[in-house]
């Protein structure tokens, strides 16, 4: 499956005069993002999707938290390995910015995935 190339809060993509299409390992990663930072309950069509994690900037957060919520996201996704874990760490690091690496398995390939961000 493939799908239009779009990074969540950006513009959508242009490739050789038309739009960016992405597919496999990149497809999920943008997927994951997307769902990570859209409100829980924004999206009308299935009120449990998403985490929210932007919302989260500037409130007192508790790791473990914060850990669950992503985790329990991601292993919604279709192309997460549903039989595979999740590994999740988030944490601040000294200027207070919150970094967060998310590792999974390619429910396709089989490989291990990494998502890296922060906020």
């Amino acid at each position: 499956m493939s799908s239009i190339g779009h990074f969540y809060g950006g513009d959508l993509l242009l490739e050789s005069g038309g739009l960016s299409v992405v597919s496999g390992s990149e497809e999920i990663r943008q997927r994951l993002l997307r769902r990570l930072l859209t409100n829980s309950g924004d999206y009308i069509w299935q009120l449990d999707y998403g985490v929210g994690l932007q919302g989260m900037i500037g409130d007192v957060v508790v790791p473990s938290v914060m850990q669950a919520e992503i985790r329990a996201q991601v292993q919604k996704d279709a192309g997460v390995d549903p039989y595979s874990p999740v590994e999740v760490d988030a944490r601040a690091d000294a200027n207070g910015v919150c970094l967060c690496r998310i590792s999974y398995v390619d429910a396709d390939t089989g490989q291990q995935q990494t998502l890296d961000f922060s906020s």
